[in-house]
């Protein structure tokens, strides 16, 4: 037991710290220009809410509840449409706001409307809204826990309740997530899975360190940024900040356009 634990922990942590690097998604973004105007606090709370949505994305996607992954996959493009248009939005704040060179010299100034409120709310907001992040969840966990099974490593049977549930899932979707990376290799084990207790203690410390390890790397990115942006001029801070700013705006229409492609086709 003590084995498959600390097997699930580490799994579940260097899963969640490492698929967060690539600095593309709305989150990352968000926590970017913000940290690059000195937001830490704001970006803290971000890291948080986002992470809170992923442990139960991950559990939801570890224990095969295949009933909540329909309803999901029917809520899917009213999500989509929700979240276009709160990412439109974000962007446009992030465009419109512009730091200022005492910003970055007084180094005790804070920026209240910024660092006291919204942060939590925008990272729940941003995951929940965003189906792509749950089956990108799912995926990560098929191939990371399918890939520590596959080299010996104890799993206490993970990999296979991930297995059946994307087994299900691409009956729902018509999707082969098998073929999404070259890296998977297919457990010989062909036993059925059933939720014990032991399963879902392993379910929920998984879920845990995943979401961990995600809000971890989110807190060292933001704490970098916020460090090393008095190194930057001013001009090209408020210059990144608007492309920044213009990518989720650009995420935003594409969300949206998506979304009424799936009502209406």
């Amino acid at each position: 037991m003590l084995e498959s634990l600390i097997t699930v922990i580490l799994v579940g942590f260097s899963a969640g710290f490492i698929f967060s690097m690539p600095i593309a998604g709305p989150i990352s973004i968000i926590i970017t220009s913000n940290a690059l105007k000195g937001n830490l606090k704001f970006c803290i709370r971000t890291a948080l809410g986002a992470s809170v949505i992923e442990f139960i994305y991950v559990l939801v996607a570890v224990l095969g509840l295949s009933a909540l992954v329909t309803v999901y996959s029917d809520l899917i493009p009213y999500l989509l449409l929700v979240g276009s248009i709160f990412i439109f939005i974000v962007g446009i704040r992030i465009i419109k706001s512009k730091i200022k060179l005492e910003d970055i010299e007084n180094k005790k100034s804070k920026r209240k409307v910024n660092e006291k409120s919204g942060g939590l709310r925008t990272g729940i907001i941003l995951n929940l809204t965003n189906p792509s992040f749950f089956f990108g969840v799912l995926t990560a966990s098929f191939l990371v826990l399918s890939f520590a099974s596959s080299i010996g490593l104890n799993t206490g049977g993970l990999d296979l309740l991930v297995e059946e549930n994307v087994t299900s899932l691409q009956e729902i979707t018509g999707k082969d997530l098998t073929n999404s990376d070259s890296t998977y290799i297919a457990p010989n084990n062909n036993e059925e899975t059933e939720h014990t207790s032991y399963t879902l203690l392993l379910s929920n410390v998984y879920a845990f360190s995943l979401a961990s390890g995600s809000f971890i790397w989110l807190i060292i990115l933001a704490k970098l940024l916020v460090k090393h942006r008095n190194k930057i001029k001013v001009e090209i801070l408020n210059v990144i900040i608007r492309i920044l700013g213009l990518i989720l705006c650009g995420i935003g229409i594409y969300l949206f356009w998506k979304s009424f492609d799936i009502l209406f086709n």
